[in-house]
């Protein structure tokens, strides 16, 4: 494979020397932008391919598209999912910029029409993408009468979700950090609401959302696994439009028009729940306290042409959840309440110029800014006669980026395209801190702990060329250069990125890729039970970047008449540097129990470095997709085989073992059909291998003293031996949602009502396993039981949806 780079690289280099008698034969260049004809919104990941010849390409994430052609009469084609073909006749005497205008497809119902000339995965942009519509989004059954779109990445191959109903990504083998989830190009450090049943994205204001798992372009950095890349529209520049939706837990609405004669458009989505009101009614009926939660988020986009070659963009979001669980007694002599709350959220934007310098240059520059942050605080009063004790313990983490942006897309000849750019970033992290407040009738601090803020830079710089060295063969050679500069100490990589792509006569499409990434953030997983109290925190000399190099090979075709796009692809992935906490007890445990005693604050005052373990892992297997995209029925049947081991000189005597999330198998169906123009039914039905987990192998009897009390007796108890780490597999995981949908027009706009069913027949997965001792058997030893815990049973749900 070195070789092999090394060759390609060699000829990516020397190519531009071969083809100048070529370059001067009268060629000119074509670009401009690809947009929606009724709202104006610009298309990313449109094709465009000039008829007759073979050259093709695809606009970028701005709708932008470039091409070098030979001069003369030309036929432009342009084709977009859900939208119409567009042909555009062109006699080119010299460089020229237009605007493609598509129209989206008037009817659901309209059987597949396939155009002949190359499919989407022949751009080797396209071919190492997975690209997820809105439409495609919300055509999934909902829970709790919200389409989310971190659950419909869940269903794709090579990805799996972790724990029932969160939202956590595990890519490959790989941990939910190891993915760059970006919102119109920002980092978002925590992707759930409501401990992972949504996701932060509001589907209604979702352009589309791209996922990039292997043979990574030169541009992206800084995680191992995968890029999710969510796009938000822009909102409408030719006429104002409103919808929204009603659920069971939670309300949205999101607004769009134009402003300043349609140079200014705006777009502002909002959603929240009302679970605390209902909470807060009931409380009231009943006269007792009861737990209270809410989440909301807002989105809001501004983007303003100066002029055909300029535009700027403000995108921002902001999102937080809260949940308190108050307790009260009161006495005849004393009173006392006790309240605990957890609350976390995101806060992103981004300030974006897009400018065309001319037909073969385009500029993207930004400036932005990510906040993640969450806070526990248990709090208890207690009020005896004339004296008041008050004891709150808080606990809190946080990180905040600052950062600049710029990426160049440069067209110099009808066979380079050149990618290149450059990103800083300023890291504030705060790992976690621990205050303990205890008041007795006059204020007095009894300890504060942790770690100080940690600031650091991270930097990198990129370059990449997609080089057509035949009609059938495509390279792109790139390399990514970061840097990460924290305590002192100034980190260091370079990347080689290549891939190949070959595309026969017959339609079948070979790829292959080599990647390397590093990774200069860990996420720390404080527990088991799906809290978001995980805690950011950067690479230093004791814990070290994490590193991966990937390998890819893999092969795409369509088949029964161009409807079906079938895919598969072999994967290999090593791993170095991965971190996590050592075994210690669970942390919401220990952070309660911590109200009668020091231990957890001098726990936490501990520097992090001197709580975690670095390991390496290595994950492999191979990932199947056939895909139906267009036409009465849409859907996907994806699966995966794959193997992910994890090794650590100080964890499971120093073997390796099966990482959390290793499943053997994992496979998802997914169709949606409609009826009639009006009615659409769909269903999703997911299956994986059960999780590995750590459970105690045998319990033996031993004396120990009680704690917090030495020199007592020691007292007869129970000590449990795990053996090796994730020794027992969780019984597989597997359910079913289906969903029907009802649309309606009105003279007003249009109303739908939809109505789903998560988990269809009941299936009652595990969430976690725990032991318990339900007695002593007649000779003495001592009965062990293993209970299952589940979650989410059958849960229908009802929206109301309306557009205007």
């Amino acid at each position: 494979m070195c070789l092999l780079f090394r060759a390609v690289l060699l000829v990516a280099l020397l190519f531009p020397l071969t083809c100048v008698a070529q370059d001067r034969k009268a060629v000119v260049t074509v670009g401009g932008f690809v947009q929606d004809s009724l709202s104006g919104e610009r298309l990313p990941g449109a094709m465009v391919r000039i008829s007759g010849q073979h050259l093709a390409t695809s606009t970028n994430a701005f709708g932008f598209f470039s091409m070098a052609v030979p001069s003369g009469a030309v036929q432009v084609e342009v084709r977009y999912l859900g939208y119409g073909t567009q042909v555009t006749h062109l006699y080119l005497r010299g460089d020229t910029s237009l605007v493609v205008r598509l129209s989206p497809k008037s009817s659901q119902l309209a059987e597949v029409h396939i155009t002949s000339g190359a499919p989407s995965h022949t751009d080797i942009r396209l071919a190492n993408k997975i690209t997820l519509s809105s439409r495609e989004i919300q055509e999934l059954p909902r829970l709790m009468g919200e389409a989310d779109a971190v659950k419909a990445i869940q269903l794709l191959p090579g990805v799996q979700g972790g724990r029932e109903g969160a939202s956590d990504l595990h890519v490959r083998g790989g941990g939910p950090d190891q993915n760059l989830i970006l919102l119109d190009g920002v980092p978002v450090y925590n992707v759930s609401h409501l401990l992972g049943l949504f996701s932060v994205f509001n589907t209604d204001a979702i352009k589309n959302v791209d996922i990039v798992k292997g043979g990574f372009p030169a541009r992206y950095g800084g995680r191992l696994s995968s890029v999710v890349e969510v796009q938000l529209k822009e909102g409408s520049n030719q006429g104002f439009r409103g919808e929204g939706a009603v659920g069971l837990l939670s309300s949205k609405l999101l607004l769009e028009g134009p402003v300043s004669g349609g140079k200014t458009s705006f777009l502002v989505a909002g959603r929240r729940t009302y679970v605390d009101a209902l909470a807060a009614a009931a409380s009231k009926l009943s006269g007792e306290e009861m737990s209270r939660y809410r989440f909301y988020d807002l989105n809001l986009k501004v983007n303003h042409r100066f002029s055909p070659q300029d535009r700027l963009y403000l995108s921002v979001y902001a999102g937080d959840d809260s949940f308190a669980d108050t307790y009260v007694y009161a006495g005849e002599h004393q009173r006392e309440e006790q309240q605990f709350k957890l609350q976390w959220g995101n806060v992103t934007s981004a300030l974006r110029w897009n400018h065309v310098f001319s037909p073969k240059l385009f500029g993207n520059m930004t400036l932005t800014y990510s906040g993640y942050e969450f806070k526990v605080v248990d709090d208890t009063k207690l009020q005896q006669q004339d004296s008041l004790f008050h004891l709150t313990l808080t606990y809190a983490s946080r990180i905040r980026d600052w950062g600049a942006k710029f990426d160049f897309d440069y067209i110099p000849s009808p066979r380079h395209e050149i990618n290149f750019g450059g990103n800083y970033t300023n890291h504030l992290f705060h790992p976690d801190a621990i205050q303990v407040d205890a008041h007795l009738n006059t204020p007095s601090a009894i300890v504060s702990a942790g770690a100080d803020v940690i600031p650091a830079q991270e930097y990198y710089l990129y370059a990449e060329d997609v080089v057509r060295l035949s009609d059938r063969l495509q390279a792109s050679t790139g390399l990514h250069y970061s840097g990460f500069v924290v305590k002192g100490r100034h980190f260091h990589s370079l990347q080689p990125r290549l891939a190949l792509a070959y595309h026969s006569a017959k339609g079948l499409s070979l790829k292959s890729s080599f990647s390397t990434m590093a990774q200069y953030l860990h996420l720390l997983s404080n527990t088991s039970t799906g809290t978001p109290t995980d805690i950011w925190v950067p690479a230093t000399a004791q814990v070290a970047p994490q590193r991966a190099w990937q390998y890819t090979l893999g092969a795409s075709s369509l088949a029964w008449g161009g409807a079906l796009d079938v895919s598969g692809e072999l994967y290999y992935k090593h791993m170095a540097n991965t971190a996590e906490f050592k075994d210690t007890p669970d942390f919401m445990q220990e952070f309660i129990k911590s109200g009668s005693n020091t231990d957890f604050a001098a726990y936490v005052s501990r520097p992090y470095e001197e709580r975690v373990v670095s390991g390496k892992g290595w994950t492999y297997g191979s990932e199947w997709l056939v895909r139906k995209r267009e036409g009465k029925t849409t859907g996907w049947i994806s699966y995966t085989l794959a193997w992910a081991w994890r090794q650590s000189d100080s964890l499971n005597y120093g073997e390796r073992y099966p990482y959390t999330y290793d499943s053997r198998h994992t496979m998802a169906v997914v169709a949606s059909h409609s009826l009639t123009e009006a009615l659409r039914i769909g269903g999703s039905w997911t299956y994986r291998s059960g999780s590995a987990v750590t459970l105690p192998t045998t319990h033996y009897k031993a004396y120990q003293e009680e704690i917090g009390q030495p020199g007592q007796v020691p007292q007869p108890g129970s000590v449990e031996f795990l053996g090796e780490r994730n020794n027992f597999r969780m019984p597989a995981y597997h359910r079913l949602d289906v969903g029907i949908t009802h649309h309606k027009k009105k003279n007003w706009g249009e109303r739908t009502w939809n109505l789903s069913v998560y988990n269809l027949y009941n299936r009652q997965n595990p969430f976690f396993l725990r032991t318990s001792t339900p007695g002593v058997l007649s000779s003495g030893t001592v009965k062990r039981q293993l209970y299952q815990v589940s979650l989410f049973p059958i849960l229908p749900s009802f929206s109301y949806g309306f557009k205007f």
